[in-house]
């Protein structure tokens, strides 16, 4: 798979999740308005379960006034119901996108705590700190002799943040900054 075609992969499954419209996702892809909603149709008929899950979020979301990541963390949507449609479809997609995002922000926030207590824990003795999160991304300083323990050690928490249905994987890089890393 070419850079360009993950890219356009990523638009259209991030962008119809989130409510993207086949116009949204023609200007994002730089293609026809027609090619794009043929992408819109094809995606919802190949993955149906997509559109089940989206519908069931947003009735939930309407019922109960809110959703949950999985590990049960609340985000209130008080416009779900509202008469405005605008802001009713804005806490529609909030409501689809939170369960998804937020239940990402719960993994790498468990993985960050296992991995500081590693870290610091007296037996491990590794010259290495954690410096910074993005998104789903950890960034390390770590002396050279110890960069193979830490990847090891590091991998083993992140995988271990969340029992799911499928795996967590984990990519590693290595550089001099984070440029070089990735």
């Amino acid at each position: 798979m070419t850079s360009d075609q993950r890219r356009s992969a990523k638009a259209i499954n991030f962008g119809l999740i989130y409510g993207m419209s086949a116009f949204g996702l023609a200007r994002q892809l730089n293609i026809g308005r027609a090619e794009a909603q043929d992408y819109v149709n094809l995606y919802f008929q190949r993955y149906p379960g997509v559109r089940e899950f989206m519908d069931r979020t947003r009735e939930q979301a309407r019922a109960q006034g809110y959703v949950e990541t999985v590990f049960g963390r609340r985000l209130y949507l008080p416009e779900i119901n509202a008469r405005n449609a605008q802001r009713r479809q804005y806490a529609e997609r909030t409501a689809i996108n939170a369960p998804m995002q937020g239940t990402a922000a719960d993994i790498i926030k468990r993985a960050m705590l296992a991995v500081d207590r590693w870290l610091y824990d007296a037996n491990t003795q590794l010259t290495a700190r954690m410096v910074l999160q993005v998104h789903d991304e950890l960034v390390f300083e770590v002396a050279a002799q110890d960069v193979d323990a830490l990847i090891a050690g590091v991998t083993q928490r992140m995988q271990a943040a969340a029992e799911l249905k499928v795996p967590l994987e984990v990519g590693v890089g290595v550089g001099a900054n984070w440029d070089e890393a990735h």
